[in-house]
């Protein structure tokens, strides 16, 4: 996937959206030279998501005017796993997002954040949440994108 900026200045990328009420999506992606973001998103101003750039993986919360870095950590030196799961509520809000990096044994969770900041009854909007990546600069492979529904 390559770098296209849309008309209105928002990144341009590939999304669909997300149903059920827990779940986790894992991007295997080769970095390359690219700088990208893969999120949990319901507008340019509300989403959740993990920035690649210059080796790093980063765990980024935007709600409204406010964008802050949660963790970070060096990416692998081959594909990484990028991994966001929506899991048990630990607050009032209907579940919790973790951000982290898959591995054959778990996820090494960089964030964990309320999921009612990206919620329609929040956030606004009627889209409902999309899931999906955007590119900043350069090009990443995808290799495989799996999403899988966590059943009761």
């Amino acid at each position: 996937m390559g770098h296209a900026p849309s008309e209105t200045g928002e990144p341009s990328g590939l999304f669909t959206r997300v149903g059920g009420d827990h779940w986790e999506a894992d991007f295997l992606v080769d970095p390359r030279e690219g700088a990208f973001t893969v999120a949990l998103r319901l507008d340019g101003a509300h989403w959740y998501g993990l920035r690649v750039a210059d080796g790093e993986v980063a765990a980024v919360a935007r709600i409204g005017q406010i964008q802050s870095v949660l963790g970070s950590r060096p990416l692998p030196d081959s594909s990484a796993t990028l991994r966001i799961r929506s899991t048990e509520p630990t607050w009032n809000g209907p579940d919790d997002i973790e951000l982290g990096i898959g591995h054959g044994t778990g996820t090494d969770v960089l964030g964990r954040l309320d999921g009612r900041y990206l919620a329609t009854e929040v956030a606004g909007g009627f889209t409902g949440r999309l899931i999906g990546l955007w590119t900043e600069s350069g090009q990443v492979l995808v290799r495989r994108v799996r999403f899988t529904e966590q059943r009761a």
